[in-house]
């Protein structure tokens, strides 16, 4: 393990991600919003019953099915045990013990109840504020969801979520990796926080905790041979959110087997699908070592700052080559052309052809130099 191995600045951010989803802080925040949803339902259905709208409710075909106390007495149960289940999470917050939310089951939960008994306008509020509290607490389920293992974070889901959160984190805090406290994937972590692969820069990060079952450190989510042709040809700033370029790459590799028979990949793919297009077939999960990233309280730096990485420093035109050309510059390279083809070339070797289905050989060099 390298002594002095700094997080980059991609990683800072997801780092900085990690951190605040398994936050008490943030956690609090779910409270408050389940608590505020709540209550704006528990003054509706008191208007309902003091207006006295069951009345027009009740059916010969359906009974109560549409009613008010129908709502209260089999969908709010739901609601309140939603509730319960943030406090219980913020209780043992302390212990180091983390859950997923219960979001999931409140809402298949109350979906199988009518809210006929409200208006209209009242429903779309009460739809309003439960979408925007699923897509909050999905942060904190991806954070510590372990089914299957597979890690609900990939570095497409983190740059979703940082263009949510960019503008919050102008500053974010300083990190240092602790070069000692270490873990393989599948075992309990020695300390409760987040880890960075020690074998491989493009894998995300994982939050992980000891205090409890089920905080294992698991498979990491990396990228694929197809989703390191995307890293390179786009570049890392441009990554996702750049709708045009992504949509260009699709566009030129109408040929990789998994495009070719997708029905969205074709010359009228809308920009606005290319990013989760790509996503869907970038990633691949495999075990890696672990190292525990440090939090260090107090201490902050511009999100910013610095935000270059190895595959930034150098213009695409460089580090491409067609087959049949020369190496310039020894360095680890892959074509997309060949899966599992990444391999060291020294300077003067020819960059060799494959027949396949993905068109032209081009070899790209890779971002992860080990």
């Amino acid at each position: 393990m390298n002594q002095s191995l700094k997080l980059n600045q991609w990683q800072k951010k997801q780092a900085a991600l990690l951190y605040y989803f398994s936050s008490l802080q943030y956690l609090e925040g779910l409270r408050d919003r389940v608590n505020h949803l709540k209550s704006f339902a528990e003054g509706k259905v008191n208007q309902s019953r003091t207006e006295g709208r069951d009345r027009f409710l009740h059916s010969r075909q359906w009974g109560d099915r549409d009613t008010t106390e129908n709502w209260s007495n089999y969908a709010w149960p739901f609601l309140a045990d939603f509730q319960i289940s943030v406090a219980e999470a913020i209780s043992d917050h302390a212990s180091q013990i983390y859950h997923v939310t219960g979001t999931h089951q409140c809402a298949r939960g109350m979906s199988e109840y009518s809210m006929q008994w409200a208006t209209i306008e009242e429903e779309k509020q009460f739809d309003k504020m439960f979408a925007e509290i699923s897509s909050y607490a999905r942060n904190i389920d991806n954070t510590m969801q372990k089914a299957n293992q597979v890690s609900w974070w990939s570095d497409f889901d983190f740059a979703l979520a940082w263009s949510r959160y960019a503008s919050e984190m102008v500053t974010i805090p300083k990190f240092r990796v602790l070069s000692d406290v270490l873990s393989n994937t599948d075992q309990s972590p020695p300390r409760t926080g987040v880890y960075v692969s020690m074998d491989d820069p493009h894998a995300s990060l994982q939050f992980a905790w000891n205090g409890s079952a089920y905080g294992e450190l698991i498979p990491s989510s990396t990228f694929n041979d197809f989703g390191l042709a995307a890293l390179a040809a786009v570049g890392r700033s441009k990554l996702w959110v750049d709708e045009l370029r992504m949509r260009d790459f699709v566009l030129a590799n109408l040929s990789y087997p998994d495009l070719a028979n997708d029905p969205y990949a074709n010359n009228s793919l809308d920009p606005s699908l290319a990013p989760s297009l790509v996503a869907h077939y970038a990633f691949k999960a495999q075990p890696t070592r672990w190292c525990f990233v440090e939090l260090i309280e107090g201490e902050f730096e511009p999100a910013e700052e610095g935000d270059k990485s190895p595959t930034d420093s150098f213009t695409v035109t460089s580090q491409h080559f067609n087959a049949g050309e020369e190496c310039r510059n020894m360095c680890y390279y892959f074509t997309p052309a060949y899966l599992g083809s990444r391999r060291l070339f020294k300077h003067g070797d020819i960059f060799p052809q494959f027949d396949s289905e993905y068109g032209k050989t081009i070899w790209q060099w890779d971002a992860r130099q080990n």
